[in-house]
């Protein structure tokens, strides 16, 4: 199992046969920390923060704090958080087509090649357009794509450029950071 490092890892515990009030976890050495368990429902909620620099034994021990037998041994790695990125929709090519683009209805966060997920929230963004018709800029604040941006896509000809920069994001807890542009060109 992979943990992140300088990321809020949260691990879920579920046992069809246990209730949650019965488990007991234990992490062995000191490359991993875990927050104080919670009970939501049928599962066992925690939070990791993995120390590679501290041992390479990362490890947390499920028990069952009647018996104390162990039910399971997870071991993890660790790695860094991959780099969060803004996309269109579900768009994630450099050229798309108009009727592509017009399907779009937000801006999307993720981290590429990862599960991991963070409540992360764009405030605003600008749109850019530049095609030989002429150029357009447009201020937005959210995440959604505006009537008026999906009009310009429509107007554009062939081979226009879109942009998306000065994309704000921000999440519980974080300052707000700006996020790479993304640049399109239609078909």
């Amino acid at each position: 199992m992979l943990l992140f490092s300088s990321a809020n890892n949260l691990i879920e515990i579920y046992s069809p046969t246990i209730k949650p009030a019965d488990i007991k976890l234990k992490c062995s050495g000191w490359a991993l920390r875990i927050g104080n368990p919670e009970v939501k429902g049928d599962t066992t909620l925690v939070m990791a923060m993995p120390y590679p620099a501290k041992g390479k034994n990362m490890s947390l021990t499920i028990s069952n704090k009647k018996t104390n037998k162990v039910i399971k041994t997870v071991n993890f790695v660790s790695d860094t958080v991959p780099k969060l990125i803004a996309r269109l929709g579900n768009i994630h090519t450099p050229e798309a087509s108009q009727k592509e683009l017009l399907a779009q209805q937000t801006l999307k966060l993720l981290f590429p090649g990862s599960l991991y997920s963070y409540p992360y929230q764009i405030k605003q963004y600008s749109f850019k357009i530049e095609s030989s018709k002429g150029s357009a800029t447009m201020n937005v604040n959210g995440f959604f794509i505006v009537k008026e941006i999906l009009q310009e896509i429509h107007d554009a000809p062939p081979g226009a450029i879109i942009q998306f920069t000065n994309i704000k994001v921000t999440c519980p807890e974080c300052v707000v950071r700006t996020l790479d542009d993304i640049k399109i060109k239609i078909k």
